[in-house]
């Protein structure tokens, strides 16, 4: 797990001075570098199979077929269906 993930979960703040904000209410620059580490960090914690390349980490539309395809078998998922059992409701 990345520091930048702790020091959120710990609720740590980075600054003095940010204590009283949210991650939402920083300055622009760096609420960015804040939520770009976390979703480098996420990377990382995939397994390595499973793990985006890192070319094409900088563009959205190449990590989304990547995902999609090693997480759906290369098909999108358009449903959703659980099985219930109704003995089981109370």
């Amino acid at each position: 797990m990345g520091v930048w993930r702790i020091v959120r979960e710990l609720k740590y703040p980075l600054h003095n001075s940010l204590k009283q904000l949210s991650v939402s209410e920083y300055p622009y620059t760096v609420n960015f570098v804040i939520k770009r580490r976390l979703q480098l960090d996420s990377y990382l914690e995939l397994p390595e199979e499973k793990r985006p390349p890192r070319s094409i980490w900088d563009y959205s539309s190449k990590l989304e077929e990547w995902f999609d395809a090693v997480f759906s078998g290369g098909e999108k998922q358009t449903e959703f269906i659980m099985p219930i059992n109704e003995d089981e409701i109370e």
